[in-house]
């Protein structure tokens, strides 16, 4: 695909995803509150827009968040931010102590790598619970399915490769394989012994390259053995029924429990597999 066509198609999937949430999110504010989803798992966002962004992208997380809790059942909420909006704030209040705003002056608008070596390093100061459901305002649950994913694995998201015999031997000699964080299920054991690994296997000065999916998918199962053997990681094959982020057709046998990114959305859409 040609780079001119590529961004045609990307910009056509923007538009139809942040189309679904303006007409999404005017349903969800009127509904009740969702009944309780599982208490061992937090919800959890980071939020770290410039200024002038905010009044424009923030209703998007609002969304991704009011999703999230129709899909899964109400969840405690951690938002992760450089400074917290009065948008935030306002949407945070009615829910009292279920709601965490976490100020984090790390975080610098424009340089998600902020946002990377905060997930690699400090995730698991960010909730109590054994596990944490990261979500974006571009990576969501579409459907209902966390209580299938919550005693199967450490660390699920999209998978980044397709399920080839070769992918999947790879996967199962190094117990690893690259995945994608944006919307993904954390273990609390994962992101400690991320933490611990950084001390002596994290990158020096993390810069714009820096992924830290691939940190915890795929970097740490191949140049840790105590990692390796610790860590719980599904197949692709596994990992596909959790969520999509691919850029072509979706030819899944199920649909996923959710996607990321407005490429997956609307390949999901094009295939009928949006509620």
């Amino acid at each position: 695909m040609s780079r001119r066509k590529k961004k045609n198609t990307e910009k056509k999937g923007a538009d139809l995803l942040r189309e679904w949430q303006r007409e999404r999110l005017l349903r969800d504010r009127e509904l009740p509150v969702p009944a309780t989803g599982p208490s061992e798992v937090t919800l959890l966002a980071y939020h770290f827009r410039p200024p002038e962004q905010e009044e424009e992208r923030f209703p998007y997380l609002e969304c991704a968040i009011r999703e999230s809790w129709r899909q899964c059942g109400f969840l405690h909420t951690v938002v992760v931010t450089h400074a917290a909006s009065p948008a935030l704030r306002a949407f945070a209040e009615p829910f009292g102590i279920h709601f965490e705003i976490q100020e984090e002056p790390s975080l610098v608008p424009g340089r998600p790598e902020t946002m990377g070596v905060d997930l690699a390093t400090r995730l698991h100061e960010r909730f109590a619970t054994p596990l944490v459901l990261v979500v974006q305002d571009d990576a969501f649950p579409l459907r209902p399915g966390l209580g299938s994913f919550v005693d199967d694995c450490d660390f699920v998201g999209a998978p980044l490769l397709r399920d080839h015999w070769w992918t999947n031997l790879l996967a199962r000699y190094t117990n690893g394989h690259a995945m994608d964080g944006a919307f993904s299920l954390r273990s609390r054991a994962i992101c400690e012994r991320s933490a611990a690994e950084w001390k002596t296997r994290g990158p020096r000065d993390p810069g714009r390259g820096f992924a830290e999916n691939l940190w915890y998918t795929r970097t740490l199962p191949r140049r840790s053995l105590s990692y390796r053997y610790a860590a719980k990681l599904p197949s692709a094959r596994e990992a596909i029924r959790f969520a999509y982020a691919g850029t072509g057709p979706f030819t899944g046998p199920i649909p996923p429990f959710g996607f990321h990114g407005a490429a997956a959305f609307r390949a999901l859409h094009a295939a009928g597999k949006i509620l």
